[in-house]
């Protein structure tokens, strides 16, 4: 993905559940210009298509060998003979299989872990890593993505009952953070969030608590803001997810 204008990583943002990794604008400091290093083009066509055959992860069709939905090892090549594609199929569901690239290259590898737990990577055309999603009983729990040169770009994991994130990570093209978010209290469902400048310098820090009732979060106790050269220039006290004092 890439980064646009800056928003503030807050509010519904802890309860989004749609979408596997989330844009970077909802990540970056507002008003800062960080360099974002080749997030990479989309997976291609011919190669995303047999997602819809894995039923492991949400995909609702069944792939068809001679008018009957295809069962064992099918292979699948590209004009030139090379191997595209090496699934094993159930009743024309995917159950692990491997695609590559026209050149030869592992584009991603889909394994079951075990009855619920299942493992999707994902390589750049390089052969550096560009992705690793794992769900369990077919929902995303965990997801990371990396730039053409393999540096960690992102990363989310959600927690496994609440809909709601227990960290959320975007990093810079030098690996230098942009936004933290890290679970800290597990029982109440708090994250400290933490926001950084340009040059990894601490932006802002804070609490927030996930509201089981509203399905949102609020930000808690005092939140603190530094300069870029690490003096502390305010903090604002939260009740009720709004600010009560500024001092």
């Amino acid at each position: 993905m890439e980064a646009h204008r800056a928003l503030f990583l807050w509010g519904g943002l802890l309860s989004i559940l749609n979408t596997v990794a989330q844009a970077d604008t909802l990540m970056l400091a507002q008003d800062e210009h960080f360099i974002m290093g080749d997030a990479g083009e989309d997976p291609l066509p011919e190669l995303n298509r047999y997602e819809a055959f894995n039923h492991l992860t949400n995909g609702d069709s069944l792939r068809l060998c001679a008018g009957f939905p295809c069962t064992g090892w099918v292979e699948d090549r590209y004009g030139n003979g090379q191997l595209m594609h090496r699934g094993y199929y159930d009743d024309g569901k995917l159950t692990v299989y491997k695609n590559y690239y026209r050149d030869g290259t592992l584009e991603r590898e889909f394994k079951a872990i075990d009855d619920t737990r299942c493992l999707l990577r994902s390589w750049h055309p390089n052969g550096m890593a560009r992705s690793e999603t794992r769900y369990v009983e077919g929902t995303v729990v965990a997801f990371e993505d990396h730039y053409v040169n393999g540096q960690l770009r992102y990363r989310e994991e959600r927690h496994r009952k609440e809909p709601c994130f227990t960290r959320l990570e975007l990093y810079a093209a030098d690996g230098l953070p942009i936004s933290l978010l890290r679970l800290v209290d597990k029982g109440r469902l708090e994250v400290e969030q933490m926001e950084y400048y340009p040059g990894g310098a601490l932006r802002s820090q804070g609490r927030a608590r996930y509201n089981r009732m509203r399905m949102d979060s609020q930000r808690i106790g005092t939140w603190v803001y530094f300069d870029a050269a690490g003096q502390k220039v305010r903090e604002e006290d939260y009740i009720d997810g709004k600010v009560h004092t500024v001092r």
